[in-house]
């Protein structure tokens, strides 16, 4: 009988040329884990199974890298700031761009308000006598002293040139003290450029009346100079302006015969308020229209319009929307404002802004002080009008640059329109530069559209 064999004894010495291969160490995580206790094979098995694959050493991992929510947080946010920091900068800038419009349109506001006349006198009487007078600046006007005094005077010639530490000296010959005290050396004075002071009779020796008529907002002043023709001449003066700036056209109309009314109207000093604004015509234009009753109502046949700067656009929104614009025979405008936009996209070019601020800077003024730009455009509107008209307007005017009156002009029609232009005169001060050919122009326009006989 042969025996069945018997199992190898583990312990007993290894046959010669038998390999064998030392069982690797379970790792330490291995066994604590209870699920690979559970499935640990048997010794034979694992030998078999550790002898089939090479033995790869375990490496600890580093601290760090066992933290896994930091190797994939870190990375995102790293990856997220600069967008944060852009988020940052377009911020400021919105901030940076919404101030600049604001300011901006500022001081669109601010060249739109009516600010109510007021006398400085920030010149010097450095010499002068009856005939003469000298003082420390240039600029256009008569002279009137603080004492009250006031002379008209020829054109200056500047006499000393400034420097950057001392004034210019003008010297002006005087042709007329309309009132006494004449300026003495020390005198602090001003100039006017309206020539004619107080009142039509005060500046002029005429006689008038200081009337009431009734406008939208309520009673408002007027002066009627009174006349034996037919046609009446109503004047509008300017922004912040008052009556007087009408003497210098009243001059001529009232020699002629012609009634003179020079209308004061909304957010003038005496007259009914408004907004304090000046809105160029959109909303001014009833006012007007009022005036023109008034004088229809007391002997005017038809009538005849004159305007100075935002008197002038005034005129053309009445010339637009009133039922009594067919009673107007000619409209005689000096610098006027024929486009608010134009002027004030001109004035920011002057400043330097690009076109988009502007425009932007436009629109918020509009949304701020409800400005009208479609409505004060009276170039765009330019070939519409029938009524006759005389622009003067200066070579030299800074406020509305004679590129407005021109463009609205070629936009008319021609045989309805025409410019005159004066060489070195600023705003609305062509009659001061060329008097003798300021009253020939407005004398023949008034005999070709309103003759007395």
């Amino acid at each position: 009988m042969t025996d069945a064999p018997s199992e190898p004894d583990a312990s007993a010495p290894e046959a010669p040329g038998e390999v064998t291969q030392e069982l690797a160490p379970v790792p330490a995580v291995l066994e604590a884990a209870p699920v690979a206790a559970a499935i640990e094979p048997t010794p034979m098995a694992a030998a078999i199974e550790t002898a089939a694959a090479p033995t790869v050493p375990v490496v600890p991992a580093p601290a760090a890298a066992v933290t896994e929510p930091i190797s994939h947080v870190a990375p995102r946010r790293r990856r997220r700031w600069p967008w944060v920091l852009l988020g940052v900068v377009l911020f400021a800038l919105i901030l940076v761009s919404g101030a600049v419009l604001w300011y901006v349109s500022g001081l669109i506001g601010a060249g739109a308000s009516v600010a109510r006349p007021t006398v400085a006198f920030p010149l010097t009487v450095v010499a002068a006598d009856a005939g003469s007078v000298s003082y420390s600046g240039s600029t256009e006007g008569c002279v009137a002293t603080v004492e009250g005094g006031y002379a008209q005077t020829t054109r200056p010639q500047v006499t000393q040139p400034g420097s950057a530490t001392r004034p210019a000296v003008t010297a002006r010959a005087v042709t007329t003290q309309v009132l006494p005290p004449i300026a003495a050396v020390g005198q602090q004075a001003t100039l006017d450029g309206w020539f004619f002071p107080r009142n039509p009779k005060v500046g002029l020796g005429l006689d008038y009346e200081d009337v009431l008529y009734d406008s939208p907002g309520g009673p408002t002043p007027a002066w009627v100079i009174p006349g034996s023709a037919s046609t009446w001449v109503i004047f509008t003066h300017g922004r912040g302006a008052t009556p007087l700036e009408g003497l210098r056209i009243a001059q001529t109309t009232a020699s002629l015969g012609y009634p003179t009314m020079l209308i004061r109207y909304r957010d003038d000093a005496r007259a009914p308020v408004e907004d304090g604004l000046g809105n160029f015509g959109a909303t001014e234009w009833p006012d007007l229209e009022a005036a023109v009753q008034y004088a229809l109502d007391h002997g005017a046949s038809d009538v005849v319009l004159a305007g100075a700067s935002m008197g002038g656009s005034i005129t053309l929104a009445f010339l637009q929307n009133s039922a009594l614009a067919d009673r107007v025979t000619g409209a005689f405008l000096d610098s006027p404002l024929t486009d608010f936009g134009q002027v004030v996209e001109l004035s920011a070019q002057d400043m330097g802004l690009p076109s988009f601020v502007t425009s932007a800077a436009m629109r918020v003024a509009s949304w701020r002080y409800g400005f009208d730009w479609a409505a004060t455009d009276y170039t765009a509107g330019a070939a519409s009008f029938t009524t006759p008209m005389l622009i003067v307007q200066g070579s030299s005017d800074v406020t509305v640059p004679a590129q407005v009156a021109e463009d609205f002009a070629a936009a008319a029609n021609p045989a309805t329109v025409s410019v005159e232009v004066f060489e070195g005169a600023g705003h609305v001060m062509s009659w001061n530069v060329d008097r003798p050919r300021y009253q020939a122009l407005l004398t023949s326009f008034l005999a070709k559209v309103a003759p007395t006989q």
